[in-house]
């Protein structure tokens, strides 16, 4: 198949998909009784049109990107290429914040997870709170981001409010150095695993993506954590001696860390394994999973079992909306919703990377192991809805493809239309 034929097709697949999901969408609502809180189906949100000057930022940011960060990232030094990839990012994401119309989009962090902090002083402190944490998220008596996760964020954010670090200012400042951590992890890891000649193709397909207008919220924060741990795990397997212990021991501490955030984290094991078990560094994956397993377990001295607060759950995920969104529906549209976050560029960036070619073949490497992990979350039925959030953690290795496309700038230039068409007409909470 020639690469216009490839083109051709990849768009009008992910045409397909998106109509279908909407169509099938529509009847699922029709014939479902109870409100499955999607008034924009399949995305979370409403449909909410508005056409004026805030717009004019992320076209503005995404136009500077656009002009700038090929040429940058193909010819700069690389650290420098890799500070501009994160800045261009944290640029674009915030523009888009900008435009987005919803009044509670900076204070996605304060509700559900700062808020939460309240729980941990009338619990008597940290121990009294962990103890306690499952029985509560059962009894449903925290709020739902509470009852989804393990308890990190919110005993980071009441931490960090005791020594002063509290605010909007504060909270969306983690948010987008979350952002610009999870471009970081990307590169690091494109450029270790594949190369860097096609890992700085790749860069500004990390910054101008639809998917960066829903980065204000917590699961960016996971997603920069779960990756950093990657990224040192990956780096820890082609490197030895005391470099490979200590990006061990941080990788470990890092992936223990993500956990705590978040169950989703262990997903993103699929590529560390996939990587070191085809390097055959065993004492990375040994070494890797017991520091992280140090940190998980850590909490059974003050009574918080991982395990348990996974089953807890997934027993208050049934018990609310999911049993009314079902099962079947979802397999499809979570993963119509993800192609969407990405973005019409990288459907082609996937038809087009050759997996026959050595550098893309390794890129496959990285980009088809992060989708291997999204079809087990899909598989999972952990996820129906909301995946434009959720699976924010596995967008940016799928990213990397975009060093497919070899004239870069047209496919941004839609990329960067279909973000703000989306900002101008879609209004959601987070």
């Amino acid at each position: 198949m020639t690469t216009r034929a490839r083109t051709g097709a990849a768009l009008a697949a992910w045409t397909l998909l998106l109509a279908l999901a909407w169509v099938l969408g529509q009847v699922k609502r029709n014939t479902t009784d109870r409100d499955l809180k999607l008034d924009a189906m399949p995305l979370y949100g409403t449909w909410d049109p508005h056409f004026d000057a805030t717009l004019l930022a992320p076209l503005a940011a995404g136009a500077l990107v656009i002009a700038v960060l090929p040429a940058a990232a193909a010819r700069w030094r690389w650290r420098y290429a890799v500070i501009a990839t994160a800045a261009a990012a944290v640029l674009f994401s915030t523009a888009l914040a900008l435009a987005h119309s919803h009044p509670s989009t900076w204070g996605d962090l304060d509700k559900h997870y700062a808020s939460g902090g309240r729980f941990v002083d009338e619990a008597g402190g940290v121990a009294p709170f962990l103890r306690q944490y499952t029985e509560l998220q059962l009894e449903g008596v925290f709020p739902v981001h509470l009852q989804s996760h393990p308890p990190g964020l919110v005993l980071f954010l009441w931490g960090a409010a005791k020594a002063g670090l509290e605010g909007l200012l504060f909270q969306n400042a983690v948010v987008q150095l979350a952002v610009a951590a999870a471009a970081v992890a990307a590169l690091v890891i494109g450029r270790d695993v594949a190369g860097e000649r096609l890992t700085r193709r790749a860069a500004p397909f990390l910054v101008i993506v639809p998917a960066a207008f829903w980065h204000n919220n917590a699961d960016v924060v996971f997603a920069g954590v779960t990756l950093s741990a990657v990224a040192c795990l990956i780096l820890a397997t082609n490197r030895t001696g005391p470099r490979s212990v200590v990006l061990t021991a941080v990788g470990g501490l890092l992936a223990g860390a993500a956990l705590m955030l978040s169950f989703s984290a262990a997903l993103l094991a699929v590529p560390v394994l996939v990587v070191a078990i085809r390097r055959r560094r065993w004492g990375v994956l040994i070494g890797g999973g017991a520091f992280a397993a140090a940190v998980v377990l850590a909490p059974l001295l003050w009574g918080y079992w991982w395990f348990e607060g996974l089953q807890v759950t997934r027993a208050r995920y049934y018990a609310g909306v999911a049993s009314a969104r079902g099962y079947w529906y979802f397999l499809l549209a979570n993963l119509a919703v993800f192609a969407f976050a990405l973005g019409p560029a990288i459907a082609v960036a996937l038809a087009r990377l050759n997996p026959r070619t050595s550098g893309e073949s390794r890129m496959w490497i990285v980009v088809g192991s992060c989708l291997a992990a999204v079809a087990i979350a899909d598989l999972s039925g952990m996820s129906s809805a909301e995946t434009e959030r959720i699976w924010q953690p596995f967008m940016p290795l799928v990213l990397l493809a975009g060093c497919a496309l070899t004239r870069p700038r047209g496919w941004l230039a839609l990329q960067l239309a279909v973000a703000v068409i989306l900002a101008a007409a879609l209004s959601v909470q987070w």
